[in-house]
């Protein structure tokens, strides 16, 4: 590999035979060194392709604004969510990652800890982003020192819930977890119960919630399927107290949102929270 620019003594931009870049990490890579020379490859620790389809120029300059460590710790965290959850994140995670970090730890310094006001809803709702957060906390432990608390995990895990769902906007990632827990509000109302957080079919609600609600609170409404409404009738016959349930939630999107529910959804909606509320319940 032939160097292509240096950002400090420990990270540099590297080329290969073939064309493709990369930020490299080793003790001593900078070092004395200029652009056009060759790598001393026994120096590398870690190695991350730049795809240019994916990862904006931004990574690069901001690697070059911060010290090696905050991107080996970085790596280290998304190595460990990829290990724990596949790897299903977008390639933006190291930016926003790292940008997190390096302010995170400046407030921390400055005994400037912040409270997260969706904390509970994080931990309840990304169970395993929340997991990932609290890893983190100990690998920053182990890089720097400082001990954080655990609203710092929940967000850190937020960055990873906003990568899974393909890097949109930090903002629409809080709104769906507001709008969540606003349901979830709804449905215990209800019904009275409290849900099974272990079972499989709160675990298929949570996912259909997730992705329903990025959709709605966008706009990019499902349209129905078929012409008819026999199965809406049917499921509403079927299913009376789940479907109150749907509509009650229905009026909280469309005053909330502007935006209301297609029958297809609807229908959806019913037969997950009949599901859900009718096997494995806690009376609350």
């Amino acid at each position: 590999m032939i160097i292509r620019q240096i950002f400090n003594n420990n990270v540099i931009r590297a080329e290969d035979q073939v064309g493709h870049e990369y930020v490299v990490i080793g003790n001593g890579l900078g070092y004395k060194k200029k652009a056009g020379q060759r790598v001393e490859e026994d120096r590398i620790e870690k190695t991350f392709m730049l795809k240019p389809d994916k990862v904006p120029r931004k990574l690069i300059d901001l690697i070059g604004e911060t010290s090696a460590e905050y991107f080996s710790l970085a790596d280290e965290i998304i190595g460990y969510a990829k290990a724990e959850m596949g790897d299903i994140f977008n390639d933006n995670i190291y930016i926003t990652l790292i940008d997190h970090i390096h302010f995170a730890i400046a407030r921390y310094r400055k005994s400037m800890n912040l409270k997260n006001a969706l904390f509970w809803q994080i931990k309840k709702f990304y169970p395993k982003e929340f997991s990932i957060g609290v890893h983190a906390l100990s690998l920053i432990h182990k890089h720097f020192g400082l001990d954080m608390d655990q609203d710092e995990a929940s967000f850190i895990a937020m960055h990873f819930v906003n990568a899974r769902q393909g890097g949109q906007e930090m903002q629409r990632t809080v709104e769906v977890t507001r709008a969540m827990s606003e349901i979830f509000s709804i449905l215990t109302d209800e019904y009275q119960v409290k849900l099974n957080e272990n079972s499989f079919n709160y675990s298929r609600f949570l996912t259909h919630l997730q992705y329903f609600l990025q959709r709605m609170i966008s706009g990019e409404q499902e349209r129905s399927a078929s012409g008819d409404n026999f199965l809406y009738d049917q499921i509403k016959e079927k299913f009376p107290k789940a479907f109150e349930c749907t509509r009650k939630i229905n009026q909280y999107l469309e005053q909330e949102y502007g935006n209301a529910m297609s029958i297809d959804e609807k229908v959806y909606l019913t037969i997950h929270i009949q599901r859900v509320t009718t096997r494995d319940m806690n009376p609350v």
